[in-house]
């Protein structure tokens, strides 16, 4: 039981790192668009929303992390397994692999969620195996 703590412990540590990012930046962005007044362009709109996901979704992450991936519930598992993977995969697909964003800073987030999925995935493939017996 404590190693799947501990992995369950990382794995949401490393959940709250992705979403914190993804808060932070989607804010930051948030904040300097609208300091030059009210999108004026589709483009601009468009991106603005981009980033009010961005920091949405990392709200969802932490909030997740907290509340459901430390405790190795299969829900919260699930929900930043899947949601957080997809829009990782769509976001190295879309902006970093046609050289949108910079390599070094585009796989941040997507490496931040792989370890702390493969950390999840530990938790919870631990939890699922019996307990050794002694003979």
């Amino acid at each position: 039981m404590k190693t799947t703590r501990r992995w369950a412990t990382t794995a949401a540590a490393l959940y709250v790192l992705w979403g914190l990012l993804h808060v932070g930046l989607g804010l930051s962005m948030v904040i300097s668009t609208l300091a030059e007044g009210p999108p004026t362009t589709e483009l601009t709109a468009e991106s603005l929303m981009f980033f009010l996901c961005a920091a949405l979704l990392g709200a969802q992450a932490v909030f997740v992390a907290l509340t459901m991936t430390r405790t190795n519930n299969r829900l919260g598992y699930w929900l930043n397994t899947a949601v957080l993977g997809v829009v990782d995969v769509a976001f190295l697909l879309v902006l970093v692999l046609p050289g949108h964003v910079d390599l070094v800073g585009g796989i941040s987030g997507p490496v931040l969620w792989l370890v702390a999925t493969a950390c999840a995935t530990a938790a919870r493939n631990h939890e699922t195996r019996p307990a050794p017996t002694a003979h």
